[in-house]
């Protein structure tokens, strides 16, 4: 879910939105308050600093446990001195929630990006069971939108530990709305049911469940992170690379529309190091983007890299999904 912020009574919608995906996943009601404030103090703090931007509402799956992560993003100027910003108590919108300092005591996870030209992306995550997502061997983040107008997406994405990898997978259903999201969900069940982790045999699982649907393009990868490689398969019109801040090495996909028109499938494997980042999206997302443009990225939460790519780069008139992975670090935030 997504809200378009332009004005201050704009928080008011990005809380409803945000409290409702939290009582959907049973988060108690201490932890709700404190989202509330959280998603309040993002949105007003957008509209004083930037005039404008976005408000992404996600529910979140990790290991068994559910949760909420909201997104602030803008194009403003940037925030001058973070470390003051950061101070628990400090505000310059004149807020309740009282700052930036705030949403980072509050939430159960927290993560921001600011520079000079580049905007503000804030990240929060609030989890129904505190904690119980952090053995997860990768950190995974992901923006999915519908385009303007659509209230469901024709884009899909999933994550599954399958054997001794951990399964990813971005699909696009044919055009928009609800026909559209029909084939995108008949490639979220196979994989949600697959045995085996091989992105050609989900590939060609999804083509025979897709026959009945208008159809979709589709990438898997199977990261294992044990044996440093990640295989993958696509077909379609999708975006897949493994960046390090020294190289990107771009995955190549097929041509063809799974459910209608499959010549072939044809998997790779590649080399993965533990600063490696895969990035995998939808083709809404416009091409030419380039993670080394964002100075002191690399060691940013892979959701808020996924919401800057999707603010920059996302073309107006198409779903949009971004996934983002890459290794968990000891220094990732733990409340």
């Amino acid at each position: 879910m997504i809200i378009r912020l332009s004005d201050p009574t704009d928080a008011a919608e990005a809380r409803r939105h945000a409290v409702a995906e939290a009582e959907e996943i049973n988060l108690g009601e201490k932890d709700r308050g404190s989202l509330a404030i959280a998603v309040t103090e993002m949105a007003t703090n957008v509209v004083k600093h930037a005039g404008s931007g976005t408000i992404v509402v996600e529910r979140i799956l990790r290991n068994g446990s559910s949760g909420v992560r909201i997104l602030g993003l803008d194009k403003g100027p940037g925030i001058r001195d973070i470390g003051q910003a950061l101070r628990d108590g400090y505000s310059t919108a004149g807020t309740a929630g009282n700052g930036l300092g705030a949403i980072k005591r509050l939430s159960h996870g927290f993560d921001i990006y600011t520079a000079s030209g580049f905007g503000t992306a804030v990240l929060a995550e609030f989890w129904a069971h505190k904690n119980g997502h952090l053995s997860a061997p990768l950190e995974i983040g992901s923006v999915c939108i519908p385009i303007k107008g659509e209230e469901v997406c024709g884009d899909a994405w999933g994550v599954r530990k399958i054997e001794d990898a951990m399964v990813m997978m971005v699909v696009d259903g044919l055009g928009h709305g609800v026909l559209a999201a029909e084939a995108a969900h008949e490639a979220e069940q196979v994989l949600l049911h697959s045995r085996y982790e091989s992105p050609a045999s989900i590939l060609q699982n999804s083509h025979d469940a897709m026959k009945k649907t208008r159809g979709a393009a589709m990438a898997v990868a199977a990261l294992n992170v044990d044996k440093q490689t990640v295989s993958f398969a696509g077909i379609g019109n999708l975006g897949a690379s493994i960046v390090r801040p020294t190289s990107s090495r771009g995955m190549a996909s097929h041509n063809g529309t799974l459910g209608h028109q499959l010549q072939r499938i044809q998997e790779f494997t590649f080399p993965w190091n533990p600063d490696s980042i895969l990035v995998m999206h939808s083709d809404g997302l416009k091409s030419g983007w380039d993670l080394a443009q964002y100075p002191g990225i690399w060691g940013k939460h892979p959701g808020l890299i996924a919401g800057m790519l999707y603010r920059d780069y996302a073309r107006e008139r198409d779903d949009v999904t971004v996934l983002i992975a890459r290794n968990r670090r000891e220094s990732d935030h733990e409340a």
